[in-house]
């Protein structure tokens, strides 16, 4: 009986000293990940999703942007454009979707049971 304490609370500790390593090797990576990514130079202005693993991005590097494709493990230069050719877009109207109610599609699938049943 008293073994079987030991070994679980033995267990116990090897767990929470996995998940404070774990911890810190999260936050001491972390912390070089963010440096990484943070440039002084170099910008992303706008990006476009235009499917699964394939974007679109315009980066501003000094006073210059650059049209660039992105997809999956590529990076293609597209084009150079001038800060003129940066005009922002009217924005997309919000048309209104029907909106369905589910409480209206339970009654309707209930109705057609008591009609075939």
């Amino acid at each position: 009986m008293m073994r079987g304490m030991l070994t679980a609370i033995g267990t116990l500790i090897i767990v929470i000293a996995i998940l404070y390593l774990a911890y810190i090797a999260t936050k001491y990576i972390g912390k070089g990940v963010g440096l990484k990514t943070r440039s002084g130079c170099m910008q992303i202005k706008d990006q476009l999703i235009l499917g699964k693993d394939r974007s679109a991005a315009i980066v501003q590097i000094g006073t210059r942007f650059f049209l660039i494709g992105i997809a999956g493990t590529q990076i293609s230069f597209l084009s150079e454009l001038d800060e003129d050719d940066l005009i922002p877009l009217a924005p997309i109207e919000n048309k209104e979707k029907p909106t369905i109610d589910f409480k209206d599609i339970l009654d309707k699938m209930g109705r057609g049971k008591k009609n075939n049943g």
